[in-house]
């Protein structure tokens, strides 16, 4: 097998990997509703540092456990917060002004970096539980989505294409054991 040979094997093998990997998590999202979260700062440093990039799935608030990383909306800008939970107010103990639903828990959220909780609780009815969290992935997400990042990616998936499809020459002198095969096909005589 030529150089050039094992490189395009590789390639398309990167690529049907790629693609496959890709199929399986759209279909995973599409069935649990799983989203990705980057971290873009450090407010859960260590364990999630900025750049980590975190798989969630939605939950329910009476499922919500003290220890769990959910995101969830400010109420004042709708930004998303991922914060580890320290404490869970069922509806009874809530401090809100106003009455929460039996559905609905207020969440106190700290960062695990953050010296103090969050100013204020989050009153939510369902939110996303963190259930994988991979450093640095996070960043390679960002570039990949950007501008420049997609203009890589769809060069890149242009070059592979127009290679794989470029016509090859075939090669001049095969090994020993397929002359001897060539010839008895093509009527030759050795």
């Amino acid at each position: 097998m030529t150089a050039q040979r094992a490189l395009g094997t590789a390639a398309a093998t990167l690529a049907v990997v790629a693609a496959v990997a890709l199929a399986c998590w759209f279909a995973f999202a599409l069935t649990t509703g799983a989203t990705l979260v980057t971290f873009r700062t450090g407010s859960m440093a260590p364990s999630m540092p900025q750049g980590s990039l975190a798989v969630t799935l939605p939950v329910a608030a009476p499922e919500i456990a003290v220890g769990d990383v959910v995101t969830v909306r400010r109420a004042s800008d709708g930004q998303p917060v991922t914060h580890r939970v320290v404490e869970v107010r069922d509806p009874a103990a809530a401090s809100s002004e106003l009455p929460l639903a039996a559905d609905q828990r207020e969440l106190v959220l700290k960062g695990d970096d953050n010296d103090g909780v969050d100013m204020r609780p989050y009153v939510v009815s369902e939110a996303r539980r963190v259930v994988l969290a991979i450093p640095k992935a996070g960043a390679v997400l960002v570039v990949v989505q950007s501008p420049i990042g997609m203009g890589i990616l769809v060069l890149l998936a242009g070059a592979l294409t127009a290679w794989s499809f470029w016509p090859r020459r075939p090669d001049p002198d095969p090994p020993a054991p397929d002359r001897a095969r060539h010839a008895a096909t093509s009527g030759a005589v050795s």
